[in-house]
C-alpha cells in the first residue's frame, strides 16, 4: 500500500505515544472545546480522541501530518457528538479558566479577552454542527482548507458553503451585540 505508514503498538512505544499526547493535547482540546462548548465534554473527547489514535496507529497515514490526523479524529468525534443532540437540548458553558493560564495579561485585558471568549463560544453553539466544525478549524484554528478536506471528508463546496452561512451568522450576532 502506497503513501501508508503502517505503524502498531509494538513499533510505536508508550512513550513516544505519550510525546505524542504531551505534543497535541492542547490543539485537541481547543477543537474539543470550541465544537462542544463544554469543558467536561470537551475532556471526555480529548481522551476519546488519544484512544481512538492508539487503537487506529497501523492505519495510520504518513502523507498527513500529525496534527491533522488527530484534528480529524478530533473533529469527527465532536461532529457526532453534536449530531446526536437533540435540537431541544440546552446546556450551559462555564469558561475555561485553563485557556488562559499560558499567557499573561494584565486584569482589564483579561477581562476583554474572557468576554470575547464568551461571546465568541456563544455564537458557535448557535451554529449547526457543520458549520461549527467547519468555522472552529478555518477560522478559530486556522487550517486550510485542504486540512479541512482531509479532517472533515466533506467537499469543497460543503466546506465554503457552511463557511459563508456560519461567518454571515456571526457577523449578524456581533452586530447585535454592539447595536445593545
Amino acid at each position: 500500500m502506497t503513501g501508508k505508514a503502517h505503524i502498531s503498538s509494538d513499533t510505536c512505544s508508550r512513550k513516544a505515544f505519550e510525546d505524542i499526547v504531551r505534543q497535541y493535547r492542547q490543539m485537541v482540546w481547543r477543537i474539543s472545546l470550541r465544537m462542544l462548548g463544554d469543558p467536561d465534554e470537551a475532556e471526555d473527547a480529548v481522551q476519546e480522541t488519544f484512544i481512538r489514535a492508539w487503537k487506529a496507529l497501523p492505519g495510520y497515514d504518513a502523507r498527513y501530518s500529525m496534527a491533522t490526523w488527530l484534528g480529524a479524529i478530533a473533529a469527527r468525534l465532536c461532529y457526532d457528538t453534536l449530531r446526536r443532540r437533540t435540537l431541544h437540548r440546552r446546556y450551559e458553558l462555564e469558561t475555561s479558566r485553563s485557556s488562559y493560564t499560558d499567557r499573561e495579561q494584565d486584569p482589564e485585558s483579561g477581562n476583554i479577552a474572557e468576554e470575547l471568549e464568551r461571546q465568541l463560544q456563544t455564537v458557535t453553539r448557535s451554529l449547526s454542527p457543520m458549520q461549527r466544525t467547519v468555522f472552529v478549524l478555518r477560522e478559530i484554528e486556522q487550517l486550510p482548507f485542504k486540512e479541512i478536506r482531509q479532517i472533515t471528508g466533506w467537499s469543497e463546496i460543503q466546506i465554503k458553503s457552511n463557511l459563508y452561512m456560519a461567518r454571515q451568522s456571526v457577523r449578524k450576532a456581533i452586530k447585535k451585540h454592539l447595536t445593545e
